[in-house]
C-alpha cells in the first residue's frame, strides 16, 4: 500500500515465537563454533570422575582403550543407535546403561520422557561415584547435545550446581553443541523443581538452627 507522499507503506511485522527460545539458546551457547573441531580429544573432563565423548569408543577398540586408561568404570549410552563400548581382552566389562535423552523429546514422549531419561543417567552417575568409579557419557558426535544436557542435570541433581554453572562446567571443559529450546526448558524446569524441593528442608533446618540457638 502507498503512504501519503506515494512512498510505499512498510507491511506490518508478525512477531516470531521463536526469538525468545532462540536468543536463550544463543545466550547459552557451550562452545563458539570457530573452536568446536574434530580435533577434540576423545574425552573431556568435566568434573571429578565425569567425562564425555564421542562414538569413537562405541566403535573402536582404541576408544574403549582411551576409556579404560582414563579409569572409566560406568558408561551412559546417550544414542539409540551406537552399541555399548567394546571391552578389550582380559579387561573387565564396563557398567553400561542407555538413556537416549534426544528420543524422549519426540510428540509420543514427551518431556515427561525427558525428564526421566535425565533422572535415569544421573542416578547412574551418580552411582558410579558411590562405587568409587568414573563415568563417561557418550553421544553420537563428540560432545553432543544430549550428552551435555545429562551431565548439566548430573551436577544439577546431585552437586547442587544452578543452571547457569553447570553449563559453564561443561563450557570450561571445551565440550558441548548448542542444547536445543526443548532441553535446555526441561534443564530450566528441573532447576525450579530442585529449588522447590530443597526449600522445605531449608527452613526445616533453620528451624532446627533456631530451636539449638533458643535451647
Amino acid at each position: 500500500a502507498e503512504a501519503a507522499g506515494g512512498e510505499v507503506a512498510a507491511a506490518p511485522t508478525r512477531p516470531d515465537p521463536f526469538a525468545a527460545a532462540r536468543a536463550f539458546e544463543a545466550a547459552l551457547l557451550l562452545r563458539p563454533p570457530e573452536s568446536r573441531s574434530q580435533r577434540d580429544p576423545a574425552l573431556s573432563k568435566v568434573g571429578e570422575g565425569l567425562y564425555l565423548g564421542g562414538p569413537a569408543a562405541c566403535v573402536s577398540w582404541e576408544g574403549a582403550q582411551a576409556l579404560l586408561e582414563s579409569g572409566v568404570t560406568h558408561v551412559v549410552n546417550a544414542t539409540l543407535q551406537l552399541q555399548h563400548p567394546p571391552v578389550p581382552a582380559g579387561e573387565p566389562a564396563f557398567v553400561a546403561v542407555r538413556c537416549a535423552v534426544e528420543a524422549g523429546s519426540s510428540p509420543a514422549g514427551g518431556g515427561a520422557a525427558v525428564t526421566a531419561a535425565l533422572e535415569e543417567a544421573a542416578a547412574a552417575i551418580a552411582k558410579s561415584k558411590s562405587e568409587g568409579g568414573r563415568a563417561v557419557v557418550l553421544c553420537d558426535s563428540p560432545g553432543g547435545a544430549s550428552a551435555g544436557a545429562i551431565a548439566a542435570y548430573y551436577l544439577m541433581r546431585h552437586c547442587g550446581f544452578p543452571l547457569r554453572r553447570a553449563l559453564d562446567a561443561l563450557a570450561a571443559a571445551k565440550r558441548g553443541q548448542l542444547l536445543s529450546a526443548s532441553l535446555l526448558q526441561r534443564l530450566a524446569e528441573a532447576e525450579a523443581r530442585l529449588a522447590a524441593a530443597a526449600e522445605p528442608e531449608d527452613k526445616m533446618k533453620s528451624r532446627e538452627a533456631d530451636g539449638e540457638a533458643g535451647g
